[in-house]
């Protein structure tokens, strides 16, 4: 196949940009969708539960709260103590059973889209300050988070490729990752605002996941259970945007089509449930920070830009009423109907979402492909009447 000319290209960019932003190009904002991933508009962050009895020493309470508000600072991970006989009501309580914490102190996990995750941070014959300090270590980071975090920094983002296996099955996943890295990197030139460098592929690799399990348990995969490779692409502050690629799913069409959207000036038009995407469990310190900045050549934490940019992010919400929605809280009779109603609703909203992304994803391609063939068809006109 011939190399698209940049007639075709730029018809093809115009197309997505139009769909992208719902056919409005007056309402471009001045900042891409990178850009607009970098800014912390303080939304729900994870939360590290610590639930405890009477039984539980003191001393583990005041050391999981000093330990946990220095680990946590400037990552978007809270924690909270509750005492589960005085606090027996507490909102939270709703997933002990779940993570199936059976024994206390207990720390659960859980997400903004409200999965839980059992911690284990009491070990036998280990002091509980070790223990603690070791889990809550790798809630904040991992060995490919921390790659994740260095090339969204500095570059147009990430396609994390989370291997399966099947070393076929595998290899075919990373051509096509390589080959959208390909072609968004030949067309960047056509972007509505320039970024200095290209995307970039990360592996997890089969062998690193049990090491991954947060990271993959954020993206809502469990280590233990992928057999297939899985593909996600990352951005901005470690956000994850569009669907979750699986198996033949992973194509060089639907990453490019994801791709493109990172580098889009409009990102206002879209459903914000779909950009402000689930973001990585993960610490920011300064030096992140300070490379953000120099590669956006702005401060994603000046308060001027975080009012402008959550100005276009709220107008992008009224167009779509149900992304305030937030948890609607399952009422039963019985704990364990509640606890299964709330998982099963849990995961009804978590597989909607997803479908509408990937729907979201094939119109993209739809529109790159229509492009291509009107660009082309002009490239023959054109060539046509110079010939007459």
């Amino acid at each position: 196949m011939s190399k698209p000319s940049k007639l075709v290209v730029g018809w093809a960019l115009a197309t997505i940009s139009l769909l992208v932003c719902g056919a409005h190009p007056t309402s471009a904002c001045r900042f891409n969708v990178r850009e607009v991933g970098f800014v912390d508009l303080g939304i729900q962050p994870y939360y590290l539960y610590f639930f405890f009895s009477q039984d539980t020493p003191k001393d583990f309470v005041s050391s999981f709260k000093e330990i946990s508000d220095a680990a946590f600072m400037g990552s978007n991970i809270a924690s909270e103590i509750i005492d589960v006989n005085q606090q027996n009501d507490h909102p939270a309580i709703k997933y002990l059973a779940p993570a199936q914490a059976r024994a206390f102190p207990a720390a659960v996990l859980v997400s903004p889209d409200g999965q839980s995750l059992l911690v284990p941070i009491v070990e036998p014959n280990r002091p509980f300050n070790e223990t603690l300090s070791s889990a809550i270590d790798s809630i904040l980071t991992s060995a490919k988070r921390k790659e994740i975090l260095q090339q969204v920094s500095k570059t147009y983002g990430v396609v994390l490729l989370i291997e399966g296996t099947d070393a076929q099955e595998n290899e075919k996943a990373k051509q096509a990752a390589s080959a959208a890295i390909k072609q968004v990197s030949s067309q960047m030139e056509w972007l509505p605002k320039p970024i200095a460098h290209a995307p970039v592929l990360v592996v997890a690799e089969q062998k690193s996941l049990r090491e991954e399990k947060i990271l993959l348990w954020s993206l809502g995969l469990d280590a233990e259970k992928i057999t297939k490779p899985h593909a996600a692409v990352l951005y901005g502050r470690a956000r994850w945007l569009g669907p979750m690629f699986v198996g033949e799913q992973i194509t060089e069409d639907n990453l490019t089509a994801i791709l493109f959207v990172v580098g889009g000036d409009c990102e206002c038009g879209l459903d914000q449930r779909w950009l402000q995407g689930t973001m990585l469990p993960a610490k920011w310190d300064e030096n992140l920070l300070q490379l953000a900045a120099a590669t956006l050549e702005f401060d994603p934490q000046d308060p001027m830009v975080k009012m402008e940019i959550s100005w276009i992010v709220r107008r992008g919400y009224y167009s779509y009423p149900d992304a305030l929605s937030g948890y609607r809280e399952m009422v039963a009779d019985e704990p364990e109907v509640a606890y299964s109603v709330q998982r099963a609703d849990l995961n009804a909203e978590r597989s909607t979402l997803n479908a509408e992304r990937y729907t979201l994803t094939l119109y993209l391609i739809a529109g790159l492909t229509v492009a291509v063939l009107a660009g082309g068809l002009l490239i023959v006109v054109r060539r046509g009447r110079k010939n007459l």
